[in-house]
């Protein structure tokens, strides 16, 4: 109180009268109301007590304890000196304030009428506050009971929601590349942070990831927004780098790969055939033997680094390629013809007259062959000509009748005549037969 003068009202059902005692003074009989004058600065403490009819005094006397200010003191000022402001990425704040005088202080928590100040102390926490604006009010109250009449204020928000992340864009299954390109996004994020089978590093959208190495890897992405809120389900994704088969060198190297049934394969150095089995890189000068299977030949088309692929069957031959802007890889027919020649060995005159009709005797079973069919440039030499494609499906055969008979059952095929000295083109469902010239009869049989 900040006068020198109070009184103190007081009532009991006993009607011995009262005893008053201020300050631990002797104990005196007084009635309410009970006043005192001149008080002095300072605390001070009022004790009253009841007396019944045999003057018995209240052994529990009721008291009162409070402070006397003469002068009439400055209102105190407040100063919040911590706590949060803007937005916080939590539901929990904790402010710290003081005064430049002595007293107690109360605090409110976004309310705005006068009944909701309430005793507080220096910190003061608030949790489970729930997401949005925020404002916190405090003021002093000094030892006169004066408060603070401009409390100190301070807004905030709380957002603890964080970004959802999705990727928009990234690889997915076998890539046959080192470098790997992503895209997310993810609303209300101000940052991203991505990791590849490693750790944390900020990134942007979009990411790019080059030297990846063969086998699994794994990328996650995860937004963060402006306050600090980090999602914590990230957007993954996997994928794996395969390379895939070396590439085949132009005029070097050639890979093969068995496609069905068996395919035999024999190289130079060699000295017999072995089973091809996988993928395999082999020089050029191989034998192919595909009589019972189909094998996938891929080359390159020299320094554009572009590949060829066609799949052969049904004969064998010898890989070779072609210098020139074109790359032309030749397969040459080998192996035996396994003909069957039919002709009776019983007199010398029908052996010589045989001389004379050799290719309408001589059986036309057997010989060899090779399909073909694919893409790219391709050469396959017989006996007596040869078939250049780029992209069919074609037969060369050396038949056992002296001639190499070419068909076609797509697309355009050139054959040149080795014979003739020609070339013919093929199309689709055509053949051409190249044959070799006639021998001349001996004269001595056949005048």
């Amino acid at each position: 109180m900040s006068a020198g003068s109070v009184t103190f009202t007081f009532s009991s059902p006993e009607d011995g009268g009262f005893e008053c005692s201020l300050d631990g003074a002797e104990w005196s009989a007084c009635s309410a109301p009970q006043s005192y004058d001149g008080l002095a600065d300072g605390d001070h403490r009022f004790e009253v007590r009841a007396l019944n009819r045999p003057l018995n005094p209240d052994p529990t006397p009721a008291s009162s304890e409070f402070t006397v200010v003469t002068y009439v003191p400055d209102p105190p000022q407040t100063t919040i000196v911590s706590g949060p402001s803007g937005t916080i990425a939590t539901d929990s704040a904790i402010f710290g304030f003081e005064s430049d005088q002595p007293g107690a202080f109360e605090c409110r928590l976004d309310l705005t009428d006068e009944a909701a100040w309430a005793p507080c102390v220096s910190p003061q926490l608030y949790s489970d506050l729930p997401e949005g604006d925020h404002g916190f009010e405090v003021r002093a109250v000094n030892e006169a009971g004066e408060p603070d009449p401009t409390p100190a204020a301070r807004s905030f928000a709380t957002d603890t929601v964080a970004p959802e992340t999705t990727i928009t864009s990234a690889p997915s299954g076998t890539i046959p590349t080192g470098t790997a390109a992503f895209e997310f996004a993810a609303p209300g994020a101000s940052s991203f942070q991505c990791r590849l089978d490693d750790d944390w590093g900020a990134c942007g959208s979009p990411r790019v990831y080059h030297g990846l190495s063969e086998g699994s890897h794994g990328f996650e992405v995860r937004g963060i927004d402006a306050v600090g809120n980090v999602d914590l389900s990230p957007a993954e994704v996997g994928f794996r780098v395969d390379f895939g088969p070396p590439k085949p060198v132009a005029g070097q190297s050639f890979n093969l790969e068995p496609a069905k049934g068996s395919v035999q394969l024999q190289c130079p150095g060699e000295d017999e055939y072995a089973p091809l089995t996988s993928f395999k890189q082999v020089p050029m000068g191989c034998l192919v033997n595909t009589r019972q299977g189909v094998v996938s030949l891929t080359a390159s088309k020299g320094s554009s680094g572009e590949l060829q692929n066609a799949n052969f069957w049904g004969g064998v031959f010898v890989v070779s390629q072609k210098e020139g802007d074109d790359q032309t890889v030749e397969l040459k027919l080998a192996g035996k013809r396994m003909c069957e020649r039919r002709e009776s060995a019983s007199q010398p005159a029908a052996r010589a007259s045989r001389q004379a009709t050799a290719y309408a005797s001589r059986s036309r079973r057997g010989g060899r062959r090779a399909w073909g069919s694919g893409k790219g440039n391709y050469e396959t030499s017989g006996s007596y000509g040869s078939a250049t494609v780029r992209g069919t499906t074609w037969l060369v055969a050396d038949r056992c009748d002296a001639s190499t008979l070419f068909k076609v059952a797509d697309g355009t095929v050139w054959v040149q005549d080795f014979v003739k000295d020609k070339q013919v083109v093929l199309e689709a469902g055509e053949q051409y037969l190249a044959k070799a010239p006639i021998p001349r009869l001996n004269p001595k049989l056949f005048p």
